[in-house]
Order: C-alpha cells, then sequence, then structure tokens
C-alpha cells in the first residue's frame, strides 16, 4: 500500500502531533490531518526519498488547480546516490558526500526529508549451488541454497570469509554492502582464495562490473593464492563494494584484507562495513 504523509505550511506555534521544520509541518498517517492550515499529501515514499520545501509565495501548483505554500521533490529511487543527488538539485550549489550530510544541511535549512540511513552492520552473503566460473553476471539469475556449513543468506560483521572447512564443492559466494573508510587514503585490498574471487569497491560495485573493472582481480581454478588491488578513498563516505567468491573443488577458502599506509593489513572490518537491510544490499 503507498506510504506517504501530509504536510502544511505553518509559520505559527508547532501543531501537536506533528514535527516542525522551519515554516514545514510534517503530519503523520494519523495526526495533524484536519482544519487550518491547510494539508497535503507527498509523494509516495516507498517509490524515493521526499524532500518537502517551503514556498513562501504560495505559487506551488497542486493537482486540485489551487496553488500552495510546500512543494515536494522526490528521489529516483531508495538508494543513498538518487537522494544526495537529488538533495544536490535541491540545494543548488552544495556537494554532499553522503545522506547523513545533505540531510543535516536540508534540516538546518528549513527542508524535511524522509531520508534515515538504512544502513547495517556487515555485509549481506549470499550461497549459491554452482561454480560461476568466472562469470560475474551468473548471480543475478542463480537460486541461493544452503551448502556445507554456509546457509543461503547471513551477514557477517566482523570479517569477511569463506572458512577453509571443506563445504563441498560446485558452489559460489556473493557479498553485498558498503566500505566506509575510516582515514582518507590509498586502501589497498587482498584476497586469498581457492578458487577464484573478485572484489569491486566504488560505483563498478553497482553496476557494470566485469573482471577487467574489479579492484581484486584472483580469478580461476587454483589452489589457495593472494591477489591485491589499490584504490584511493575518502573517510566517511560509503563505498559500495561487491566480492564475488566460487569452488570448483578440491578445497575451499576465501580470505579479505585490507591495509593502507597508516593500517596494517587485517581481516577485521567491524565499524567498516555495512549494508541496505531494505535491500540487503546496495
Amino acid at each position: 500500500m503507498p506510504t506517504s504523509r501530509p504536510f502544511a505550511y505553518n509559520t505559527g506555534s508547532q501543531i501537536s502531533g506533528t514535527l516542525q521544520f522551519g515554516s514545514i509541518a510534517v503530519g503523520t498517517p494519523t495526526s495533524g490531518v484536519t482544519g487550518n492550515p491547510r494539508w497535503f499529501n507527498g509523494p509516495d515514499e516507498e517509490l524515493g526519498y521526499v524532500i518537502t520545501i517551503p514556498v513562501a509565495d504560495g505559487n506551488q501548483p497542486v493537482p486540485d488547480g489551487s496553488f500552495a505554500s510546500i512543494g515536494f521533490y522526490r528521489s529516483t529511487g531508495l538508494t543513498e546516490s538518487s537522494f544526495i543527488q537529488i538533495a544536490q538539485v535541491v540545494s543548488v550549489n552544495q556537494t554532499f558526500a553522503t545522506g547523513d550530510a545533505a540531510t543535516t544541511w536540508l534540516n538546518a535549512n528549513g527542508y524535511w526529508t524522509s531520508w534515515v540511513t538504512p544502513y547495517v552492520a556487515g555485509l549481506y552473503k549470499t550461497t549459491y549451488s554452482g561454480y560461476f566460473s568466472d562469470n560475474v553476471n551468473f548471480f543475478a539469475t542463480a537460486t541461493p541454497a544452503s551448502v556445507g556449513g554456509n546457509p543461503a543468506t547471513s551477514v557477517q560483521t566482523t570479517s569477511i570469509f569463506e572458512p577453509a572447512t571443506d563445504d563441498g564443492s560446485n558452489f559460489s559466494c556473493q557479498w553485498l554492502g558498503y566500505f566506509k573508510p575510516t582515514t582518507s587514503e590509498t586502501y589497498t585490498f587482498f584476497t586469498a582464495s581457492d578458487d577464484a574471487s573478485y572484489v569491486w569497491v566504488g560505483s563498478n560495485a553497482q553496476t557494470g562490473f566485469t573482471t577487467g573493472n574489479a579492484t581484486v582481480n584472483n580469478g580461476g581454478a587454483h589452489g589457495i593464492q593472494e591477489a591485491s588491488g589499490t584504490i584511493s578513498l575518502t573517510a566517511g563516505v560509503y563505498y559500495p563494494i561487491r566480492i564475488q567468491f566460487g569452488e570448483a573443488g578440491g578445497g575451499d577458502a576465501m580470505t579479505f584484507n585490507y591495509s593502507t599506509p597508516t593500517i596494517t593489513k587485517t581481516t577485521n572490518v567491524t565499524g567498516l562495513v555495512f549494508y541496505n537491510s531494505t535491500t540487503n544490499g546496495f
């Protein structure tokens, strides 16, 4: 069922049962929807993040042919990047690295937004029957399945790995989410795997990912071997990350590490990895 809420232009005292952002009164589905001031339902929040703006001269057209003193923007989807994009349109000259930074600016300048950080700790791991054979698109159509000690889906929060416990042969795993660095510097990412593994960090992790543009390319069927790649990251930014691993036969293992000039190589990703609990990924 579509989710929206009522809004009104209010320059008086805060209305009971509502939130007040600048001159915008924000109601809920069950309060603040009758009487004066006049209320208008905002866009469906299930389709995108909403930003409500005050229109002080009262010339905002509304569907019934009248004019209002509030207006709405809605992002094209429920992703942080789509919200940041629409927030930068609203703010004209601002540049935001994160959704939280955009919200801070919007709230401080009298706007309201439905953005709430949807990220929770960990990367979302999905296990599939079948070896992906270096076909990075395998996971888009494969069916999740429990294999050995791997449940079909799980979340890893402190380290990202496939244990070397011989969970069987002919299976694959994919991890999705975000890496949020604590420092601004060059990060080196590593996988040590048996068999193939790949890592993408940045926009390529979401779309357009190939073996050729992987941050870490540790492809092919092989015993445990390590590969690495580097990328410059900015502290506090949520960077999309995608990790793929497959086991063709024999032993199986995958360990994810990272290091920087100031951080000793480690598997500990506590407080650094997140996933969108709404989408179980990005």
